[in-house]
């Protein structure tokens, strides 16, 4: 998917596009846990399909070690990998538009 795609998904608002602007709160936080959950393993699925199988290693030694040290794991992955900010758009636009499609 280019960038531009990409873009002007990333900028749509689901819930209006889906006709659910008007459900209530507790269905649209939900909604959003449930994105979430998949939007994030859509990610680090990314993430290790992105690294060799040494950086793997490493990933999971900075896991294994210090799982709450989201600092340590942040300059992990921008430093394997430059184009982290654009992987997670693509999974979020990938998701987005497999929910416009239904």
């Amino acid at each position: 998917m280019d960038k531009e795609k990409i873009e002007k998904i990333l900028s749509m608002n689901l819930f209006k596009e889906l006709n659910l602007e008007d459900v209530e709160p507790e269905v649209k936080q939900t909604i959003l846990d449930d994105a979430g959950y998949v939007i994030t393993r859509g990610i680090w699925i990314k993430i290790t399909e992105s690294l060799s199988d040494e950086k793997q290693n490493e990933l999971a030694e900075i896991l294994k070690n210090d799982p709450e040290n989201g600092e340590a794991i942040a300059n992990f992955i921008k430093k394997e990998i430059p184009n982290y900010e654009d992987l997670a758009k693509e999974v979020v636009a990938n998701y987005k538009s497999i929910l416009l499609a239904k």
